[in-house]
């Protein structure tokens, strides 16, 4: 059940620029491909296309959030002239709170069999969506049967490779 749900939060970098929009804090492509090769941003290459989950582009999003570097944020007038703040100190508290906690179950890492497992399922669920948007009747059974017996392939090719 948990893993379902994890996967149905998969999302490409360019669904995630749309996305990110919608958090009110537009980021481009070429930024999130620099957060993930950083590490900011949870995200994995597969078959040429960067993967992220939403959870992960709402952890990047709060973390620049309460960074106070770079260019300033845009101030809102009222008509007298005053500045008026979207943000209250104690949503600021809060959401660097939330962030502090994401932190520390970051540092809880997986065990790495069951990180590996995660990972391949979402590599299989995003090469059978992706390829089911561009029209192929495959089931998702279908393809991932395809995708396991590549890797197995792939695995005896290195392994008589290196033999």
């Amino acid at each position: 059940m948990v893993s379902t749900n994890i996967l149905s939060e998969v999302l490409t970098l360019a669904e995630a620029v749309v996305l990110s929009r919608w958090f009110g804090h537009p980021l481009d492509r070429a930024n999130l491909v620099r957060y993930a090769q950083d590490g900011r941003l949870a995200a994995r290459k597969s078959s040429g296309t960067w993967l992220t989950t939403r959870s992960a582009l709402r952890q990047l999003i709060l973390a620049l959030e309460t960074e106070s570097r770079g260019r300033p944020r845009r101030v809102h007038l009222s008509k007298d002239r005053t500045v008026v703040y979207n943000r209250s100190p104690e949503l600021a508290a809060a959401l660097a709170g939330i962030q502090e906690l994401r932190q520390e179950l970051r540092a809880e890492a997986l065990p790495p069999e069951q990180e590996a497992h995660l990972w391949n399922a979402l590599e299989a669920r995003a090469i059978y969506h992706t390829n089911h948007l561009e029209g192929n009747l495959l089931t998702f059974e279908d393809a991932q049967a395809i995708i396991e017996a590549q890797r197995a392939n792939s695995e005896a090719r290195q392994n008589h490779d290196r033999a």
